[in-house]
């Protein structure tokens, strides 16, 4: 809702009538034009509307799959990672990075060092009200030998933050590009590559 004399601003289309029928108007002059795509969340929605097509009656079993990963995961690692919430998990497992920062390791550290054991790291930026988070989403798609890899890699990791934790910190080692440096990545990013300068003949 809006007050009348802001009407003629409003973003476009907005929506009017003619001849009866609801139309969608473009033509406004003091318009402060479109604000964001007016397709909104479309390509979402036809994603999870193919997800569930496929899966057609087997969704229920897909999603109790993940459900199961998660606690599996969340059972074998709440050991020896902090577990900031007891409540059970639902499709993912949230633990926070509180015991290996005693010894100078963060999440991302661990992130990192995942990659070196063959895994894509957990996502480490959220949720915003964990701090530290290592948010582990197994899925429906993985198997008990998988999670088990993944859980034996995660332990791995947390006896190194223990006893050797610049291994850790220093992570990923089995990489082509060693670590980069994120935040000069997001303040200074490089948008376009420019060959080396061919090298000399004395070189």
């Amino acid at each position: 809702m809006v007050k009348r004399i802001l009407e003629p601003y409003l973003p476009i289309p907005v929506l009017g009538e003619k001849n009866g029928r609801p139309v969608l108007e473009n033509s406004r002059p003091k318009s402060i034009g479109r604000v964001r795509a007016f397709g909104g969340n479309f390509g979402v929605l036809v994603r999870a509307l193919a997800y569930t097509l496929a899966y057609g009656p087997g969704i229920r079993q897909a999603t109790e799959d993940a459900v199961l990963n998660a606690n599996y995961i969340r059972k074998k690692l709440e050991d020896v990672y902090d577990l900031p919430y007891k409540s059970p998990s639902m499709h993912e497992v949230v633990f926070s990075d509180a015991r290996q920062k005693k010894n100078g390791v963060s999440t991302m550290d661990i992130a990192k060092r995942l990659i070196d054991y063959g895994f894509h790291p957990y996502t480490t930026a959220f949720p915003l009200i964990v701090s530290g988070a290592l948010m582990i989403e197994p899925t429906e798609s993985e198997s008990k030998q998988e999670c088990d890899l993944f859980v034996d890699a995660m332990r791995s990791i947390a006896q190194e933050a223990a006893t050797d934790p610049e291994l850790v910190r220093t992570a990923p080692h089995s990489t082509r590009v060693s670590r980069l440096d994120e935040v000069a990545a997001a303040r200074k990013p490089i948008l376009r590559w420019k060959p080396k300068a061919a090298s000399s003949a004395t070189d």
